[in-house]
């Protein structure tokens, strides 16, 4: 049969509830709330004529009904005398095209073919909204060729008079249109509703369904149960076409409930395969497009959608932008050290790890307590220091003396005053913040980088010092050494790039054998514990004394980013009642 002779029918409801009433207050006692009677549908039609085959039940607002035998069923309102029929689909041929359907074509540009393959039917229903009967189209459900369910909308566009409801056991719990999919489909395109999925197919989309029971007000956080996920068990009876299936586009509403839905649909289908659509300025859905737009742009529109974002993974488009800044203006050096010449080595940028080595009493804290004093007072740069060898107070003295320039204990050259030295105090309070454990407790890099990280929400902190490593307490319960370093440094460099701070790692050097009666200068492949103190560090860098000199060599042996600096070697000159570094008054750069 042809989908526009497809409707449904309709008995007389004042005569057959008048029948049902008759009969059923004949037959029942004075406070019997439940009976049998003769059913007048289809009693006549039986051998055995006088079965009592329909229950009807007396409530306190209506009275309900059903036959066993036939299916006819609904309810009676005392007040209204209505029926409130839910009949089993059966089907006759009519003559003419019904309203409802033409309404489908007229008024939601409907191809005449898409209502006849997708089986529309035409019907009159009660709908409780509008407390009323009216002109609908039904949409059915198939179990293979049978209808098992049917949902109904009014044919209208007002929105005060648009209305639904459905029959059938169960409701609808499969796809709308999951019939019309070719087992070898390659995409599948899901809508939010019914006549969303007949405007893709009239405008050429194969393999266009919906789901059945429109959107969630938003997305639930719970995890997916497949054998307990009874609201979305239409997916889940799809699992085997959807497995197969290489790209499915959510073509929703841009609404909350709508992107709700595709959230929804999209943990279940899996994320990679999902696509989302955009719909034209003033659309909503695939039938607002079929209606302004037409059935070329409604195409072009799905053929367009993109692919579902993936937490951490981007196209080059989206860096588009970052790449015509440093195309327009390079790549910016990081800030300068406040030593001229080792700027020409390396400079400091944010979002990056430093590993810092040296021989102990090498002068390697010192030499970053002068890189930090410089960024403070060139950059206003703030700081989170977590150093195990110096006490805060012994820290905050030796940042006065290079901040002041003036020694700040009594010796051989006249010390700060004491307005100096409060000033001085007062900048350091400033700029410096300092982590300590002072629970007993050894200190793990989660707990270093947890008050790190509240140092710079509260306080806006660039850089974290960690100085030295052998001080750190890490896990090798499970790994080895090697592994677990590597493990530590790997969140030290994602916490620097996630935050856009620059963090400094002291690390000591493995015991090494003198050359010449001294010592080499150490890199980071001799750094103790693995080799990941070379492979994981943006900066690599050396702080390495000569014996019986001031001058101390800063050598860069890693530099991941060519416009950061340059690996190579230079000095600098130690001014000890200070503790301050310079340039020397001549100096050389070695590259290498």
């Amino acid at each position: 049969m042809n989908g526009n002779n497809i409707t449904l029918t309709n008995h007389n409801n004042n005569s057959l509830h008048q029948q049902i009433l008759a009969v059923a207050n004949r037959d029942k006692s004075s406070n019997q709330i439940n009976v049998r009677i003769v059913c007048p549908v289809c009693s006549h039609t039986r051998k055995k004529k006088n079965e009592r085959t329909m229950s009807v039940s007396f409530l306190s607002d209506k009275t309900v009904y059903k036959c066993h035998h036939c299916g006819e069923q609904g309810a009676i309102f005392p007040e209204k005398q209505y029926v409130k029929r839910y009949q089993p689909v059966r089907m006759v041929k009519v003559e003419e095209q019904p309203a409802s359907l033409q309404w489908l074509q007229d008024k939601r540009y409907i191809s005449k073919e898409v209502i006849e393959k997708y089986r529309i039917l035409a019907s009159k229903k009660y709908f409780h909204k509008l407390d009323r009967e009216a002109d609908c189209v039904g949409f059915p459900y198939l179990n293979g060729d049978n209808i098992y369910a049917v949902k109904y909308r009014t044919s209208t566009s007002d929105k005060e008079c648009k209305a639904h409801t459905q029959e059938g056991t169960g409701g609808a719990q499969t796809f709308f249109g999951i019939e019309q999919v070719s087992q070898d489909a390659k995409q599948i395109v899901i809508c939010e509703g019914e006549i969303d999925a007949l405007s893709l197919a009239t405008a050429g989309v194969d393999n266009a369904i919906s789901v059945p029971n429109g959107a969630p007000l938003q997305a639930s956080s719970n995890p997916v149960d497949e054998t307990n996920d009874r609201k979305y068990g239409f997916v889940w009876a799809a699992k085997d076409l959807l497995k197969n299936v290489e790209k499915v586009v959510l073509a929703v509403d841009l609404d909350g409930p709508g992107q709700a839905l595709a959230e929804e649909l999209a943990r279940r289908i899996g994320k990679v395969k999902c696509y989302q659509v955009q719909w034209p300025d003033g659309c909503k859905d695939s039938n607002d497009v079929l209606i302004n737009f037409g059935r070329e742009k409604l195409c072009e529109v799905i053929d367009t959608s993109t692919p579902w974002p993936i937490v951490g993974l981007f196209d080059a488009n989206h860096y588009a932008d970052d790449v015509d800044k440093i195309y327009q203006r390079g790549h910016q050096r990081g800030l300068s050290t406040g030593l001229d010449n080792v700027d020409e080595l390396f400079t400091i940028p944010t979002g990056q790890l430093s590993i810092v080595t040296g021989h102990p009493s090498s002068g390697k804290s010192e030499f970053i307590d002068q890189i930090m004093v410089n960024l403070a007072e060139s950059y206003s740069w703030t700081f989170a220091v977590c150093s195990f060898e110096n006490d805060p107070p012994s820290h905050i003295i030796k940042l006065i003396e290079k901040h002041v320039g003036i020694p700040f204990h009594d010796g051989p050259t006249q010390r700060m005053s004491k307005d100096e030295m409060i000033a001085g105090r007062d900048w350091v309070g400033k700029h410096f913040f300092f982590i300590e454990q002072n629970d007993g407790e050894p200190a793990t890099i989660e707990s270093i980088l947890e008050r790190a990280q509240a140092s710079i929400l509260r306080y806006g902190v660039r850089g974290v010092i960690i100085d030295p490593y052998n001080y750190v307490d890490i896990d090798k319960s499970s790994v080895s050494e090697t592994e677990a370093i590597s493990k530590m440094l790997t969140k030290c460099r994602l916490f620097a790039k996630a935050h856009d701070v620059h963090v400094w790692f002291v690390a000591h050097p493995a015991k090494m054998v003198r050359e010449g009666g001294e010592f080499p200068a150490p890199k980071g492949y001799d750094i103790s514990g693995s080799a990941a103190w070379f492979a994981k560090a943006d900066l690599g860098i050396t702080v390495h004394r000569k014996q019986d000199t001031p001058f101390s060599e800063i050598h860069c042996w890693k530099v991941r980013f060519k416009w950061v600096g340059q690996q190579g070697m230079t000095e600098v000159e130690y001014e000890k009642p200070t503790g301050r570094y310079r340039e020397p008054l001549k100096y050389q750069i070695q590259t290498v």
